[in-house]
């Protein structure tokens, strides 16, 4: 299967997330956030990120242990875990994938490569409204 942009067969190097139900949870720096609520901008890839937004999945984690290692063994900032569903990606015209790594455990990503930056910028604010509908995960209150 490839990506939706049919750039790269992703499937050969990365999982394809396929179970809609699951949460993705995306850490968001307080900067990115105003009055409690992600900006869109924490929803769209960095021009490090490569297109790829870097989340961890629910269905292998929690979304206290992804802000404690994000936070703790990490060391970097975050105003909170908010999460988007895999069918909310797809709706986006997003597809997400596993991408485990040594250092951030149950990591994966989702795919704006094939987006040029209007689409990007949509999908983001898609994907924020989602996030933003579902409320803060971690820490609650």
């Amino acid at each position: 299967m490839t990506d939706q942009g049919g750039e790269h067969d992703l499937s050969q190097q990365y999982e394809l997330l396929i179970d809609d139900s699951e949460v993705l949870f995306r850490q968001v720096h307080p900067q990115w956030v105003r009055d409690g609520v992600p900006s869109s901008q924490a929803f769209v890839p960095t021009k490090k990120d490569e297109g790829m937004l870097s989340v961890t999945r629910g269905s292998l984690t929690t979304a206290e242990a992804t802000y404690k290692h994000y936070t703790e063994a990490l060391k970097m900032e975050s105003a909170g875990t908010w999460g988007v569903t895999v069918g909310e990606a797809h709706v986006a015209s997003l597809n997400s994938f596993d991408d485990e790594q040594d250092d951030i455990p149950a990591h994966g990503f989702i795919d704006f490569r094939h987006l040029g930056r209007g689409q990007r910028e949509r999908a983001g604010k898609v994907l924020m409204a989602k996030a933003r509908d579902r409320g803060r995960l971690h820490p609650l209150g």
